[in-house]
């Protein structure tokens, strides 16, 4: 017998047989191969890959797929010999999901998946935190993945676990359009800007960099971009960026290096930019923007509402809302922060600084109140922001702890100056309000309570409950909200629900359409 072909290989075939179920003749075998593949496309690549013990004629068709997902059998081996395999066809799509993948095991792959990919590939190595500074280690004793150009290759999105990579120092990407790296350490000298420009790069339209050691110097001029972001580029130093079709710019965490001794440089040259997210250091005297009559959506650092008055965040966001404050923009976001505990010898007002907005027509508004009254800080804000039309509020989105959540003690002093209960405010334009995350505590209820006073002609509130919220609870305080508010206002109730399978959905709870006379 020889490799399955006997009598026992032809009774597994006939399993696979497109006969009557009584037996016969293996007419699925007798297929070609291109249609074969098309019905083991069907069937992921972990199970079309068991299909090669049937019978020397299955053993390697699905090598030819033009679509592999190694997500469950990530074996470095396994990945090269289907890749290597002779006369398979482009891949369109190659997924990799592994853990704990060395420089070494993802170099022996790679090569051959840049010289047959026309279409997408994602890595994505998970690394234990612990085993970080191991490679760390290892990268500085020469460790290093020498990245292929992709010259054929459209999408890009590599999360390599800090894997320390060296990028190609020739070749043209010439068809790749998006290109997303994470998680991933520089070797230097790294020059990433030369690789991602348009000499190399002509079609690029999307880049990602997050989570990256390594890179000091990045300057990119590229006529074909579209959206940049950059975000915990650590040691960052130099960003230059020229980029003429630019519509979409997102600087985060890049220059916060409290241990740094320079300021950060960065030059933007991107006349046709639409949307800047700076949340990052920001000096006008080293950080340089061009041109921006275009601009339409700002976003800021966060803003410490207590604290210490040097707080060097605070003069970041002040000062790139500074620069803006004369244009005219459709939509502003920005973030409000508390600390848990708020001590009155050591933690002052600060809101107060905050002097400016620019002129807006849609508030972002973000605040992290870690169980603190909010109805002063959003006052501020809004009687600098009167020409708004809508209004979208969060409250912490980010926390997870119980005890950030818990509400503070009566004798703290965040719901001070106590103006925003009673000062007049016109919201004249304000017509549409949406609220997420919300937890129906007595500090967020006596929020909306005063909005509906300031907005008088608002139109439609939107309250979308935290998925902690108790349904029971939510329509409490629903049929709270609703006693507010006026006739005339359309009240839509949403409360978020986690999913058998994790995902989080939307539950309409209640509405209340426009009861005009």
């Amino acid at each position: 017998m020889e490799d399955g072909d006997g009598e026992e290989g032809a009774a597994k075939r006939t399993k696979l047989s497109a006969g009557d179920g009584g037996g016969g003749e293996d007419r699925l075998s007798a297929l070609h191969d291109d249609l074969l593949v098309q019905i083991l496309l069907r069937v992921g690549t972990s199970a079309a890959a068991r299909t090669s013990v049937l019978s020397r004629r299955w053993r390697s068709l699905w090598c030819l797929l033009p679509e592999l997902d190694f997500v469950s059998i990530a074996d470095a081996r396994a990945i090269r010999a289907a890749l290597a395999y002779h006369g398979a066809p482009p891949l369109r799509l190659l997924l990799v999901s592994a853990v704990g993948a060395t420089a070494g095991s993802v170099a022996e792959w790679l090569p051959l998946a840049a010289r047959r990919l026309s279409g997408y590939l994602g890595l994505l190595n998970v690394v234990p935190k612990t085993r970080r500074d191991e490679d760390q280690e290892g990268a500085a004793a020469g460790e290093v993945l020498e990245l292929p150009c992709f010259g054929s290759a459209a999408n890009l999105a590599l999360d390599l676990g800090f894997i320390a990579v060296a990028l190609p120092r020739s070749g043209v990407f010439s068809r790749l359009t998006l290109l997303s790296l994470d998680n991933v350490r520089f070797h230097r000298p790294c020059d990433l800007g030369d690789a991602v420009s348009s000499p190399r790069s002509p079609f690029l339209k999307r880049l990602t960099i997050q989570n990256a050691h390594g890179l000091s110097n990045l300057s990119i001029h590229s006529e074909s971009l579209l959206q940049i972001r950059l975000g915990g580029l650590k040691g960052l130093k130099q960003l230059n960026v020229v980029a003429p079709a630019l519509s979409a710019l997102y600087v985060i965490s890049c220059f916060s290096d409290p241990l740094a001794m320079s300021q950060p440089v960065a030059d933007i040259s991107a006349p046709q930019l639409e949307t800047l997210h700076w949340e990052d250091a920001f000096d006008p005297s080293s950080v340089r923007f061009g041109n921006m009559a275009n601009l339409k959506c700002l976003g800021t650092h966060f803003y410490l509402a207590f604290g210490q008055e040097d707080f060097g965040h605070n003069g970041d966001c002040l000062r790139l809302l500074q620069r803006f404050q004369f244009d005219a923009l459709d939509r502003l976001s920005l973030t409000l922060a508390y600390m848990s505990e708020l001590n009155d010898l050591e933690n002052e007002y600060l809101m107060e600084e905050m002097t400016m907005l620019p002129d807006i027509m849609f508030l972002g508004l973000t605040v992290l109140a870690s169980g603190h009254a909010i109805g002063p800080s959003v006052f501020h804000v809004l009687r600098m922001s009167t020409s708004i039309r809508r209004l979208e509020l969060a409250t912490d989105i980010y926390s997870s702890n119980p005890q950030a959540r818990a509400a503070c003690s009566s004798s703290c002093t965040c719901d001070l100056p106590p103006n925003w209960r009673t000062e007049e405010l016109k919201l004249t334009f304000l017509h549409e309000v949406e609220i997420n995350n919300f937890r129906g505590t007595e500090h967020q209820i006596a929020l909306v309570k005063q909005l509906f006073g300031w907005a008088a002609m608002l139109k439609d509130m939107t309250i979308n409950f935290c998925h902690s919220i108790t349904e029971s609870t939510a329509r409490k305080v629903c049929q709270m909200l609703l006693s507010f508010s006026r006739p005339e206002i359309l009240m839509n109730f949403y409360i978020y629900q986690q999913t058998t399978s994790g995902f989080v959905c939307s539950k309409a709870l209640m509405h209340r359409t426009k009861l005009v006379a």
